[in-house]
Order: structure tokens, then sequence, then C-alpha cells
């Protein structure tokens, strides 16, 4: 699986800035924005980790869970805590996904937004990919993934893109990377048709400023990319645009 897929030839490649300053202590160091890109067979890989983990949850759930009627922060708890970081990462269950390779999986780390007016943003599930080697900011790195229900109560627009997808966006999650990946708990009847209708009909009215997307052929994952109109710090320029892959799981 993690073989089929390159960047669409669209992506755009942004040109790159120095960042000397950010915040009081970090004086002198250089970092660059944005971060160096995701390679697609890493992000493929996170995205056959959380398939593995989904298949496990609907295999051998844990006693007293339903699927149907769970909510979302249970069914990421259960994926991240019990399932993707104590046995997946620990084991090398997925080949190429192991301690030796990849950091701690966590569930909703605390980091800040672009402009560090919000100190204490969320994203649901954060990999550590062990990038401290580059010139990054190393909290402000790895794959950054925001989980939403996709269901009769939760529209495409209304729940994952108006309250999920948009945070890649107005850089309250991933504002440093050029990578993100939104996880979709999706429900029957609905399927990527929805989320192409949402991005289609409704993205300009919640500032998703999409350039393009597209199902990614023959794979199970749908490619988003966005405009992102914030300003990065210390006078670092505009922020480059956005790939976001969307990988949906079957209740």
């Amino acid at each position: 699986m993690c073989h089929g897929y390159s960047a669409p030839p669209f992506q755009h490649i942004p040109n790159r800035c120095k960042l000397m300053q950010v915040g009081f202590f970090t004086c002198g160091v250089d970092f660059e924005l944005p971060h160096p890109k995701i390679s697609p067979r890493t992000l493929l890989l996170l995205c056959r980790v959380i398939q593995k983990a989904w298949q496990a949850l609907k295999e051998n759930p844990p006693s007293g869970f339903d699927l149907e009627t769970a909510d979302e922060d249970t069914i990421t708890q259960i994926l991240v805590d019990e399932i993707i970081e104590r046995v997946l990462r620990k084991n090398g269950t997925v080949d190429g996904f192991n301690c030796a390779l990849f950091g701690r999986v966590t569930r909703e780390p605390k980091i800040s937004n672009y402009n560090k007016k919000h100190p204490d943003k969320m994203p649901d599930i954060h990999f550590d990919l062990r990038r401290d080697q580059l010139a990054i900011l190393s909290d402000q790195d790895g794959l950054f993934v925001e989980c939403k229900p996709v269901d009769s109560k939760h529209t495409a627009f209304s729940c994952y893109c108006k309250k999920g997808l948009i945070r890649f966006v107005n850089g309250d999650y991933a504002w440093a990377m050029q990578n993100a990946l939104m996880v979709g708990y999706v429900k029957k009847p609905y399927s990527f048709k929805h989320l192409a209708s949402a991005l289609d009909g409704n993205n300009e009215s919640i500032n998703l400023k999409t350039i393009r997307h597209s199902p990614v052929p023959k794979l199970s994952i749908y490619s988003s990319n966005h405009r992102r109109e914030f300003e990065w710090p210390g006078d670092s320029g505009s922020a480059s645009q956005i790939e976001v892959l969307h990988l949906w799981l079957q209740i």
C-alpha cells in the first residue's frame, strides 16, 4: 500500500523561510518554515496503522464497548491509548511502525496555535516522527490528526469540515507543517461524495480555501489542498498551503 502513492502533480512547493526568533528562548536558533513535507510513504504507513487499529477494535472490542453508540472521544481514546500506542508501536505488528522509528503516539497534546494567542489547542492525535535532526520547531512537528464522526447528526459540512478540517487551515493545528490527516468515523450511507460536495459547495463560507480535492486512485483515502491566509511568526512571511489526507473508517 505504501508504495502506490506519490504527491499529486498539482501540489505547490512553497519557498522556505528562516525563523530566527520564536518567543523568548529561541533567539538565534535557526528554524525553517514550512517544515519539510512528510513523505507519502510515511503518510500511508500511518494511515495503515490507524486502519489496523480500527480493524482490531471492530474484531475485539473492549468489554461493554459498542462502536455504534460510542462517542468520538471514547473511540479515539481506545484507538490511540489501548491499540496504537500500547500494542502496535510496541510490538511492530505493522511493518515499519515501531519504537525505533517513531516516538510516542499521544492523544490531545497541548500545543499553541500559529500566533501563540491560544496555547492550549489539542489535536486529537499526534504522531511523533522523530525529525529533531532537521531545522524544525520540535513541538510543532509531526503528523497532526483530527477525528470527527460523520453521520446523520454530524454532517460532512457542519461537523467534519466546519469543526475539524478548518483547524488545519486557520493555523490552529499543524501550522508549521505541509501535511495533516483527517479521520472520519463514518456511518452508512455517507461516503467521500459527501465530502466532495461539502468542499465544492460550502468551502468559502467557512474559509476553507480549497485549491483542489480528489480521491487518491486505488486507495481508500481522499486528498485536499488548502490555502492558508495567516502570517508565520517572526516576520517569516505568509503560510504555505497544506495538503490534508482524509481517512474514513466505516462503523
